[in-house]
């Protein structure tokens, strides 16, 4: 029987007492002031918020074989430049990813913003299930060449989100109205097909919206979710048919 575990608290806090995990998710407060029910992210600074963002990826890196940070496109070299200065042992096998989605900001005079980095880090010896996240390749969905591998593609670093992983907006059905934000499940679904499987653990240390406990418990793979909001952690409690632990 599959494990489906919600915790309140401090993910730093609450991580260092739970089993080592296969997988990591982090989408964390991106310091950008935004009220959320129980917390609210705004830093003292920039430079402290980065510290923060450097810690959550060290402590996600040593739990897991496999950490995924999702995180705001402004912090990207920042970011980027602390880690790779500290050059800590187990950042060695880092892959950046970038999810590009539909209804992304719109400006009138500008670009707009219409994707969000992703960080990839891993274990070198790490077995990808690679299988199970193939798709219709552009020969077998445009050519109809004989030569397409008929299993599909594996898709490559760029996710383009035109229709699965576009941005969960507010009419969408799978919308918690509850949250401020709230990533897509198809793009849960990648990252966990990817990298776990039913018998692995999976942590998500800002449960939020709880999409991936939602996605492991439509898998049976076990899945602790970590949420520092305890009116977050009751309505997720509430759909997912748990009760919310205290460490």
């Amino acid at each position: 029987m599959m494990m489906n575990r919600i915790i309140h608290g401090d993910c730093l806090e609450v991580l260092p007492k739970l089993p080592r995990a296969k997988m990591i998710f982090a989408d964390p407060p991106d310091n950008l002031g935004m009220k959320y029910n129980g917390f609210e992210d705004r830093w003292p600074s920039d430079a402290s918020y980065i510290k923060w963002l450097a810690d959550v990826t060290d402590a996600g890196c040593k739990r897991s074989c496999v950490f995924w940070l999702s995180y705001y496109w402004k912090w990207d070299f920042a970011l980027k430049g602390r880690l790779y200065a500290e050059n800590v042992d187990h950042w060695r096998d880092i892959k950046p990813y970038v999810w590009w989605f539909t209804f992304g900001q719109h400006r009138e005079a500008d670009n707009g913003s219409c994707f969000r980095p992703l960080l990839r880090f891993s274990v070198p010896s790490t077995k990808w299930q690679a299988d199970a996240i193939r798709e219709p390749s552009a020969r077998q969905r445009e050519y109809d060449d004989s030569r397409a591998d008929p299993r599909g593609r594996v898709p490559g670093d760029v996710w383009d989100g035109v229709w699965k992983e576009s941005r969960v907006c507010g009419t969408f059905k799978e919308k918690r109205k509850w949250h401020l934000n709230q990533h897509p499940e198809a793009l849960l679904e990648r990252i966990v097909k990817f990298s776990a499987k039913p018998g692995d653990l999976v942590i998500d240390l800002f449960g939020g919206t709880f999409t991936t406990a939602r996605v492991c418990q439509r898998l049976g793979i076990d899945c602790i979710s970590i949420e520092i909001s305890e009116s977050y952690c009751r309505k997720g409690a509430e759909e997912l048919g748990v009760e919310v632990e205290v460490l």
